[in-house]
């Protein structure tokens, strides 16, 4: 039997086997899928003719002479018709590319043709410059295909889009900025019509509105890259383009970083930023008070004359260049408590309302290692559930499903989102299953499978025919020997078993050369709940040789099977005595009426449906680990038991967060992992290899 392959070995073969099909794709299947996105490749095929022509080095009219600059505004085009089209289709995009920079064009065209006429100042300079530029068709494009997009995507997409076109009105403030943003404007509103997501029914979006975070993370990345703008730009007229006037150029650039730098940190919930942007706009404030008001005032020529018509404008224009960083200023204090990341506090306070939710509600197989130590308990505000989760570093991992009926499980993971957010904390649903993973990719959030969980339906479960082999042959040397399974807790068991139960759990985590992992691995402290079942293997003479450990599992008020958890065998445990055990627990189960247990999951396990690139990484780190956790040969292990497998996936907001993500995921199920134990790994290698 050990030398036959495993069921897990050849999914493995059959995603390598997938992996090198997908290599070579027909060229026929190419030009099918091209045939689909005519105007992508029309966009296409006129940007390479335009940039082997070189006839867009003037093309962005606030960044002349720079074909670097056209030639990335070029690219976003094609970028964006390519994402409008796969969106919205050939026809919409080639309407809503055409139309909406054109009325864009149009609309600033007779603004400022009536401005100037008026005398406006701003009107007067915009007048005879160029009003088109490729990058309008990209906003107005991108902004009509955020429409389409999950919510969460959606709201982030239009926050850097509108961030990046107003900043370059206000500070650049040339023709083609105001075209811009109508064109932006427009293809938004078009996306929307033709999308009509804003009306149609659904479930509570993880993202509806956007945070008082988000709108001043955006507004100082607006500040600092617009002071850094403007001194790059030719002529710039824009509202707040006087900053610059108020600096010297080093000053200037100094302003522009400090102020992005600020933004990065306050989007981290760091108190730094929170003092550096207060720092850096109280100086900003100061100064242009100083410049603009306290100078003008003092001015002879305006006590002695007054001032006309131009003067007053150009006043007005400065005052609201000093209101500006002014009133950023005291939203930063106002929301500097919303702003800083929330501590965290693991406490026991709550775990008897989370347990009772456990119990009435569904939160999976995994649900009640919510309950260990070093947990916080989240309620929801309407008492709908509550999530367990663990905070390391800004990143919140939480212990698999929420705790809730299955009707409340999209507005709890929505809720639970946001309160993270408005603490600084990245969310991160750790260890989810299938069901929680959906509603959240809904809403554009990013999925990873982690590992696979063996799930055994035992109403159908028996000892008989040949895939049973190994069991009944430790069930039947357990009775030749005489070793009893026996079903109990940790409190039933007398002084001398807990201490032979604490023996063999230590012994087994010394043992190891790295550290016992944990978060949602449990150990020897893990066993003292009264929840939790211990089924103990009892040699003849009455000491115990191998221990398990087993978690309920409630569905709707019922208990419905138990979690396999701690899994330990004794110097003297005889072999199969863990095959023995389970199969045992499996068997009473059955007598009791339940209809499923769990062999818990395994990290890093390859599984099928796993994208190449992630079953392979999965594979490399779980070769890496072996000697020292044995991820691989445990879950070659569970295939005895014909148990079904179910993925179980990490799910972060967006691929940018998934470094974070596993940082805090390395803390939190290795948290006393040292430099040392990198040669503790390579010798474990060394003694494998022997």
């Amino acid at each position: 039997m050990a030398d036959r392959p495993s069921e897990f070995t050849l999914r493995v073969d059959d995603a390598e086997r997938s992996f090198r099909c997908n290599q070579n794709v027909a060229p026929s299947a190419l030009v099918g899928r091209l045939r689909h996105l005519p105007v992508s490749v029309a966009v296409a095929v006129t940007a390479v003719v335009l940039v082997i022509t070189a006839r867009i080095a003037h093309a962005e009219p606030d960044f002349p002479h720079h074909p670097p600059v056209a030639c990335l505004a070029l690219l976003g085009v094609v970028l964006t018709v390519v994402l409008a089209e796969r969106s919205l289709g050939s026809v919409r995009t080639l309407v809503i590319g055409v139309l909406a920079p054109t009325l864009g064009v149009l609309g600033t065209l007779l603004t400022v043709t009536v401005g100037s006429a008026l005398g406006e100042a701003h009107a007067e300079l915009a007048v005879g410059q160029p009003l088109f530029a490729p990058s309008t068709v990209a906003t107005a494009l991108l902004g009509a295909a955020s429409a389409a997009m999950p919510a969460q995507r959606r709201w982030r997409t239009r926050a850097a889009l509108w961030t990046v076109v107003l900043t370059l009105v206000l500070f650049a403030g040339h023709g083609s900025d105001l075209a811009r943003a109508l064109a932006t404007l427009l293809g938004t509103a078009a996306g929307a019509f033709v999308v009509r997501r804003a009306s149609r029914p659904g479930g509570p979006s993880t993202h509806d509105t956007v945070s008082a975070r988000t709108w001043v993370v955006a507004t100082l990345i607006a500040l600092g890259a617009g002071t850094l703008v403007t001194p790059v730009v030719p002529d710039p007229d824009g509202v707040l383009s006087v900053f610059a006037d108020a600096m010297s150029d080093h000053a200037v650039v100094v302003v522009g970083f400090l102020l992005l730098a600020s933004a990065w940190l306050v989007q981290r919930g760091r108190r730094v930023g929170v003092y550096l942007a207060v720092g850096v706009l109280i100086t900003l404030t100061a100064v242009l008070a100083d410049v603009f008001l306290i100078e003008p005032m003092t001015d002879d020529a305006v006590q002695g004359r007054g001032i006309g018509l131009d003067a007053i404008e150009w006043q007005v224009t400065l005052l609201g260049a000093w209101l500006v960083p002014a009133i950023v200023l005291l939203a930063v204090l106002a929301l500097r408590g919303t702003l800083v990341r929330g501590r965290f506090r693991a406490a026991a306070d709550g775990r008897d309302a989370f347990v009772g939710m456990l119990r009435d509600g569904d939160a999976g197989t995994l649900g009640h290692m919510g309950t260990w130590r070093g947990n916080a308990t989240w309620t929801h505000p309407g008492g709908r559930g509550a999530v367990a989760y663990r905070v390391c570093g800004d990143v919140a991992l939480t212990v698999s499903d929420p705790a809730c009926c299955v009707d409340d499980r999209a507005e709890v993971v929505s809720a639970f989102a946001a309160f993270c957010e408005r603490n600084g904390w990245v969310p991160a649903f750790t260890s989810v299953h299938e069901p929680v993973r959906q509603i959240l990719a809904a809403e554009g959030w990013t999925s990873l499978p982690v590992g696979v969980e063996s799930v055994l339906d035992v109403t159908s479960f028996d000892l008989r025919g040949k895939k049973r082999q190994d069991l009944r042959t430790a069930s039947n040397r357990a009775d030749r020997e005489g070793v009893r399974d026996e079903w109990t807790t940790f409190d039933a068991l007398d002084a001398e078993q807990r201490a032979q139960v604490e023996t063999i759990c230590t012994r087994w985590a010394t043992d190891r050369r790295l550290p016992e992992m944990g978060f949602t691995l449990g150990g020897f402290h893990e066993l003292d709940d009264p929840d939790v079942r211990l089924m103990l293997a009892v040699a003849a003479d009455g000491h115990v040789t191998a221990v398990t450990s087993w978690l309920p599992v409630y569905e709707r008020g019922a208990l419905a099977g138990y979690t396999l958890d701690v899994m330990r065998r004794g110097e003297d445990g005889m072999p199969g005595v863990m095959e023995f055990l389970i199969a045992r627990t499996a068997l009473r189960a059955r007598d009791a009426g339940l209809r499923m247990i769990s062999l818990s999951g395994t990290p890093l396990a390859a599984h099928a449906g796993a994208g190449s690139l992630v079953t392979r990484g999965s594979l490399l780190v779980a070769r890496l680990l072996e000697p020292v956790y044995g991820f691989r040969s445990l879950q070659r292990f569970k295939e005895k038991f014909g148990a079904r497998h179910e993925t179980l996936w990490i799910v972060v907001p967006t691929p940018l967060h998934v470094p974070r993500v596993a940082r805090a995921l390395a803390g939190a199920y290795v948290p006393g992992l040292r430099p040392k134990h990198l040669w503790a790994l390579r010798q474990a290698h060394r003694a494998a290899a022997r």
